[in-house]
C-alpha cells in the first residue's frame, strides 16, 4: 500500500515490533549510543572519584602564622628564622646563618652577637580526619613531612614591610642580601603535608593509629633560601584529566577531518554544514579547556583539596562530551550545547575566582 500524497512525515527509523508482528517507530525511550557512552563515562568518573578519596587524609582548617599574615591548607605551619651570626673557627671567626643563637661571651671585641629578635614556631592541624574518622596525632608526627614553600606576603604587616623584603622563597631583612650584616634575619616557612595513609594506619575505637614501622625522616635544616629550589608536589589529579581531554581532542580532530575527507575541502568548510559544525565544537573546544586545565593543575601545585580538583576535573569533561553531542547534532540550539557550556563556564569562573584567592590571602 502506497502512502498517501499528503500524509505525515515520519521522523524517525522503523523498527520490528514483535509483538505486532509489523513496524514501529523507534520511541524516545531507546538510548541513543552516545547517551549510554556518556553515562558510562560518569559511572567511571564517580569510581574514579571515590578511588581518589580512598585514605586521603583532610583538614577543614588554616593554619596561621598571624605575626606575619601567612596561612596554609595543609596539616602544619613552620616559620624558620636564621641570624647572620659570629661563629668562632680556627683560632679565628666566620660569619654565618644559624637558627640557633650562638654564644659570643668570651669572643674578641667586635665579635658580639645580638641577641635572636625573634624565634621560630610551629603551628599544627587539630582535626585532621580519614574516611570521617578522627587521626591520631601520633600519624602526623610519624609520617608527616615538612616541605618548603613560598607564601604570598601581601597580608605582611606594615611594621614587618618596613624591616623585611621578599629574599628567595621566604623573607630577609638585609640591605643587599649578597652582603648580610652581623644581626640580619632570613625567615623560611614550610607546611606539614601527609601521604596516602592505606596500609599505614588502622583503625581502633574509632581513631586511627599508625601501624608499628619507621617514620619518614624530617628534612635536612633550612636550606640558602635564595638558591635552592622549592620542592614543587606534582598536580597528578589534572594530569589525569588532561589526558582525558588530549584522547577527546584526537577524537574531535578525527571527525574534521572524516568531514574534510567528505566534503572535499583542505582549508575553512565550505558550504559542508557538517564540516561547519564539527569545526565549531573543535575550535570551542580549544578555546576554554587549555585555559581551565592550566588554572586547576596551579591551583593542585598550591595545595587545593584533591577533592576539588577533581570534582572540577570531571565537571568539565562532561561539559565538553554534552556540548561535542549536541553541537554536532545539529547546529541550533539544544540541552547538550546549553549544558555543556554552562558547566565548562562554571569550572572556568570558579578556578578564576579560587586562583585569585589563594593570590591574595
Amino acid at each position: 500500500m502506497r502512502a498517501r500524497a499528503g500524509g505525515a512525515r515520519r521522523d524517525g527509523p522503523l523498527r520490528h515490533d514483535a509483538r505486532s508482528g509489523g513496524t514501529a517507530r523507534a520511541g524516545p525511550g531507546r538510548m541513543r549510543p552516545a547517551l549510554r557512552g556518556i553515562l558510562a563515562l560518569l559511572m567511571l568518573l564517580a569510581a574514579g572519584f571515590v578511588h581518589a578519596q580512598e585514605s586521603e587524609p583532610v583538614s577543614d582548617e588554616v593554619v596561621r602564622d598571624r605575626e606575619f599574615g601567612v596561612s596554609a591548607r595543609h596539616f602544619g605551619l613552620e616559620r624558620r628564622v636564621e641570624m647572620y651570626q659570629w661563629r668562632a673557627k680556627d683560632g679565628g671567626f666566620e660569619r654565618v646563618w644559624s637558627e640557633t643563637p650562638i654564644d659570643s661571651s668570651g669572643y674578641t671585641q667586635g665579635h658580639e652577637n645580638p641577641e635572636f629578635p625573634m624565634r621560630g614556631r610551629r603551628w599544627t592541624a587539630e582535626h585532621v580526619t580519614l574516611d570521617d574518622k578522627p587521626v591520631d596525632r601520633s600519624v602526623i608526627e610519624q609520617y608527616g613531612q615538612w616541605r618548603l614553600f613560598r607564601p604570598n606576603f601581601s597580608a605582611l604587616p606594615g611594621n614587618l614591610a618596613a624591616t623585611f623584603q621578599p629574599e628567595g622563597d621566604g623573607l630577609g631583612s638585609a640591605e643587599n642580601p649578597l652582603d648580610p650584616q652581623i644581626g640580619d634575619l632570613r625567615i623560611g616557612w614550610r607546611e606539614l603535608t601527609l601521604p596516602p595513609l592505606k596500609g599505614r594506619v588502622s583503625l581502633e575505637r574509632g581513631t586511627w593509629f599508625p601501624i608499628a614501622g619507621d617514620p619518614i625522616g624530617d628534612d635536612p635544616p633550612l636550606p640558602q633560601l635564595a638558591t635552592q629550589a622549592v620542592a614543587m608536589p606534582l598536580p597528578t589529579t589534572t594530569l589525569l584529566f588532561a589526558a582525558l581531554h588530549a584522547l577527546m581532542l584526537m577524537g574531535l580532530t578525527a571527525q574534521v577531518s572524516r568531514w574534510r575527507a567528505k566534503a572535499q575541502v583542505g582549508i575553512g568548510a565550505g558550504d559542508c554544514k557538517e564540516l561547519k559544525r564539527w569545526v565549531r565544537v573543535h575550535g570551542n573546544f580549544t578555546e576554554y579547556v587549555p585555559m581551565t586545565l592550566l588554572l586547576l593543575a596551579l591551583l593542585e601545585i598550591t595545595g587545593v583539596g584533591r577533592q576539588w580538583i577533581f570534582t572540577g576535573g570531571a565537571l568539565l569533561l562532561l561539559g565538553r562530551v554534552l556540548h561535542a553531542w549536541g553541537l554536532g547534532r545539529h547546529a541550533g540550539t539544544s540541552i547538550g550545547r546549553f549544558v555543556g557550556m554552562v558547566l565548562t563556564m562554571v569550572v572556568l569562573g570558579s578556578a578564576a575566582v579560587a586562583a585569585l584567592w589563594v593570590t591574595m590571602r
